[in-house]
């Protein structure tokens, strides 16, 4: 009998204090008749009563910098010396399988290393962001190794070697009725393909990448996150507040390896407006 069978991933249980707005990851594991896996549900595990909408100064979230953006990098204090192994500042952990192995290290650019045997964790923080100012989502992600046989499409083999999970809470009951998008590079599921969690209907997944044809190559990865949030909800969205980043490959018992970059949040890009020939004459 497989140990753990009745583990899926839930997403991430957005709980506010009454001074500040801190939000933490609850226990990912469901015991349920199939595993644990990508298209998680969500699930509430503490009682909640909503105060009013967080502040930058409420919130250990970062706020914009002098280029108007806001940026997330692999650590808030970069380590003395690299590579750095343990949490690094201004993330938070939750392990949900095994024990997590993190590194920040330099490999062309800052990265977090995400090593996965067997295991499963994530890595999350506070952000503040208005998509309709800042809508693009960047970041940069290589992976190493994928899980073998790892498909986002079969609970039974839901692993994933880079994932990155962006939080929609919404109001004012963000505990029950927040959304969530994840980007994922999966190993087997077709680039584009788009999923709706069979268990949480506010938890919808994206496929950004799929197989070996780009592993062990930098790959940046810019996304709308108005036009993916209104193609996947139908909605506007409200204000993103938490991003994650995760590794797994529980499920299929092997191995998986990622390093994620710096996590940008910015405006679109200015329209281009075509000049009439007839006035450059």
């Amino acid at each position: 009998m497989r140990r753990r069978d009745a583990r899926i991933f839930t997403a991430i249980v957005i709980t506010l204090g009454l001074a500040a707005a801190v939000a933490l990851f609850s226990d990912w594991r469901y015991r349920a008749p199939s595993p644990r896996g990508a298209d998680a549900a969500w699930r509430a595990t503490t009682r909640f009563r909503a105060p009013a909408r967080p502040s930058f100064d409420e919130t250990t979230a970062p706020p914009p910098g002098p280029d108007g953006m806001v940026h997330l990098g692999p650590t808030d204090r970069l380590p003395t010396q690299l590579p750095a192994t343990g949490v690094p500042t201004g993330w938070m952990l939750k392990e949900f399988v095994g024990q997590a192995a993190i590194e920040v290290v330099r490999d062309g650019r800052l990265a977090l290393r995400l090593t996965a045997e067997r295991s499963s964790f994530a890595l999350y923080r506070d952000v503040i962001v208005d998509p309709n100012e800042l809508p693009i989502v960047s970041w940069w992600w290589k992976v190493t190794r994928l899980p073998a046989g790892g498909d986002v499409r079969n609970r039974a083999s839901d692993d994933q070697a880079a994932q990155v999970y962006v939080i929609f809470p919404r109001w004012p009951a963000p505990l029950t009725s927040s959304d969530v998008i994840g980007y994922v590079w999966d190993t087997n599921a077709p680039a584009g393909t788009r999923l709706v969690s069979t268990r949480a209907a506010n938890v919808r997944l994206i496929v950004l990448e799929s197989g070996r044809a780009a592993a062990g190559t930098w790959q940046r990865q810019v996304r709308n996150l108005v036009d993916d949030y209104v193609a996947l909800f139908g909605r506007r969205p409200p204000r993103v507040g938490k991003i994650a980043v995760m590794i797994d490959s529980d499920d299929t018992g092997g191995a998986a390896e990622a390093l994620i970059g710096e996590v940008t949040f910015g405006p679109a890009a200015p329209e281009r407006k075509e000049i009439p020939t007839s006035m450059l004459r």
